[in-house]
């Protein structure tokens, strides 16, 4: 029985982390997947058209979603929720999901979802009144509030119940009431809707009795339901709302009626930008209007005001609007004000990870309609297929298919501040102190081929080398971790490539180039790691096989019981899907990169899913 709880512990972890029920990590999201699913197929059944196909496991693990409906295949997914509190074990949920939350590598959609499903056993009372007074503490902005919300309502379908009890509705209050007035002034301004919801509905179907509020909560509220003009009619005139209010009217992103339409010029969203800087500090591209993004005095003003994400991002949304081409005067000037920007010493110490900032650099190199989706959703925005008036689904052609409007001139002094960021960024990863070996294939594929991205339409243009570099600096923090070595499979056996502190991450690759080639030897790296008592080996290849695949969690069973020890391998295939493993403790398969790849593969060297 110890087992299976170890069993269903470790399943709920490696939820937590991956966002994702497979065995081998592929970058498929099962949270945005379900949602997305579940969304089209109320549109069609509203229109009256047969459900879409679901999705389905790549690999072979986990439930089939093909004969499912998604309410079902939501519940067989999170089965594992279930089974702990069947094994008497529901109040390791609630402790595991608070602890979790804390870590850098959670995955916070998963952790939404497993925070819903507790919050459905409705025959663990303890549990579901937990769940639902951790909402707030979880949930910490309206894209995962909302996101609980509409994983509650496609559970409730499954049940037959309309999802609004006394416990959720408390919960939504909860959450309302725990927000100070102006940072919730803030959040419904700044994040108005998501998942098909809007603050209004939540209210509406909540049932939230305003006058019982805070009367600094009530103004914000009766803003989001009745608008700023009657807000300003009702409180206008009351003690300690002046402030409130002028601050509401800032943050209104209506802007301000000109001749029956609703406009912004440049000096109201300057106004915005500086109240904004002045009462937190800090700024996001969710807080201005994306109309005035296309000024160049707007982006002058706020570059440095905002936030690390919002920063990497403003790379591409200046380049779209043509502000970065090198030969205007004025564009040279606000280059300059973003290259100090990103490379500015409090920016380079914030969260930013290497492979962000390796997307927004492909991104802006590579202006493909893949990219602006795929940098979306590394910021929570996932891409959502368009629908025609009639329901079906429009796909979207792959990007080599797709003409570019206009030839956009990249600037280098941009280029070179983004690679600097990457090795500025992987330079502040917190530094492993479990002994960790990397060997790198350095075979001219891994230079010419581009990485499988998880994109069905086409690929991306990350090189298996650039892949394989990027996850070196983000595991070795740069070359600064002393636990980490960095191999490399040359001639008949292990090179070690010695990583300066600061090394950037083409250095990396040319170091990658310049290293004589040898075959990949799962063996002779594990040796090398029971020798050295490496904790982890990690191997980083381009294209793998099944039978590969089956001979090295063979050779991994095989030293680990003769020699008594407990090395614990990643096998990365970034050209390679479509394969599968049987679920090994030791063992984690990676299929392609994603973003998320090194944090997936440092969480697993830290233990902190599998036993």
């Amino acid at each position: 029985m110890a087992a299976d709880n170890d069993a269903s512990l470790a399943k709920l972890k490696q939820l937590l982390v991956t966002g994702s029920n497979n065995v081998a990590w592929n970058g498929s999201h099962l949270v945005r997947q379900l949602v997305d699913w579940f969304q089209r197929d109320e549109r069609e059944r509203h229109s009256k058209l047969h459900p879409v196909q679901p999705p389905s496991n790549e690999d072979g693990s986990g439930p089939r979603l093909r004969d499912a409906g998604p309410c079902d295949s939501l519940i067989s997914c999170t089965s594992v929720i279930p089974k702990l509190v069947e094994e008497g074990k529901a109040e390791v949920v609630m402790d595991t999901l608070r602890a979790y939350s804390q870590l850098p590598y959670v995955d916070k959609e998963a952790l939404v979802l497993c925070l819903a499903v507790a919050s459905k056993q409705s025959d663990q009372k303890k549990l579901v009144m937990d769940a639902h007074s951790a909402v707030r503490e979880l949930c910490t902005s309206t894209h995962l509030f909302f996101l609980f919300i509409q994983i509650s309502k496609m559970i409730s379908k499954q049940t037959g119940h309309s999802g609004w009890g006394r416990g959720l509705r408390r919960a939504v209050n909860e959450w309302y009431l725990s927000w100070e007035p102006r940072r919730l002034a803030l959040e419904v301004t700044r994040h108005s809707s998501a998942y098909g919801w809007t603050h209004r509905d939540i209210i509406r179907l909540a049932h939230l009795k305003l006058r019982e509020m805070p009367l600094g909560t009530q103004v914000v509220l009766h803003y989001v339901f009745m608008g700023l003009e009657k807000t300003v009619q009702e409180y206008v005139g009351k003690d300690n709302t002046s402030e409130l209010l002028e601050l509401i009217q800032v943050l209104d992103k209506d802007g301000h009626p000109e001749d029956g339409e609703k406009s912004w010029n440049v000096d109201q969203v300057i106004n915005k930008v500086n109240k904004l800087h002045e009462l937190y500090g800090g700024l996001t591209l969710d807080d201005v209007p994306s109309q005035s993004l296309k000024s160049a005095e707007v982006w002058s003003h706020m570059l440095d005001k905002l936030e690390g994400e919002s920063a990497v991002a403003s790379v591409n949304r200046m380049a779209k609007a043509n502000l970065l081409n090198p030969s205007s005067d004025t564009n040279h000037a606000l280059s300059s004000k973003l290259v100090d920007r990103l490379t500015h010493s409090d920016h380079t110490s914030g969260c930013i990870t290497p492979t962000q900032v390796l997307m927004a650099l492909h991104a802006y190199e590579h202006p493909t309609s893949y990219f602006a989706r795929y940098v979306g959703d590394a910021i929570g925005k996932p891409f959502e297929k368009k629908f025609t008036k009639g329901g079906a689904s429009k796909s979207p052609r792959a990007p080599g298919k797709i003409p570019s409007k206009k030839t956009t001139k990249i600037n280098p002094q941009v280029v070179d501040a983004l690679h600097s960021l990457i090795s500025a960024s992987a330079k502040n990863i917190e530094k492993t102190s479990r002994k960790l070996g990397i060997c790198v294939d350095v075979r001219g594929s891994m230079g010419t081929s581009h990485v499988w991205t998880g994109n069905p339409e086409g690929k991306g243009e990350v090189t298996g080398h650039e892949g394989a570099a990027v996850t070196v600096l983000s595991l070795t923090s740069g070359g600064t971790s002393p636990a980490a070595t960095t191999l490399a499979f040359s001639g008949n056996s292990l090179a070690e490539i010695k990583l300066p502190e600061g090394i950037t991450l083409l250095q990396l690759i040319d170091k990658f180039k310049e290293t004589v080639i040898g075959e990949v030897n799962v063996e002779s790296a594990l040796n090398w790691a029971r020798e050295k008592e490496a904790v982890t080996m990690v191997i980083l290849t381009h294209k793998l096989d099944q039978q590969a695949i089956s001979a090295a969690t063979q050779t991994l069973q095989q030293l680990n019981e003769k020699n008594n020890t407990h090395i614990r391998l990643v096998l990365c295939g970034f050209g390679t899907k479509h394969l599968h493993t049987q679920r090994t403790d030791n063992f984690l398969l990676v299929l392609g990169f994603d973003q998320r790849t090194p944090s997936i593969i440092r969480a697993f060297h830290e233990q902190h899913f599998y036993r």
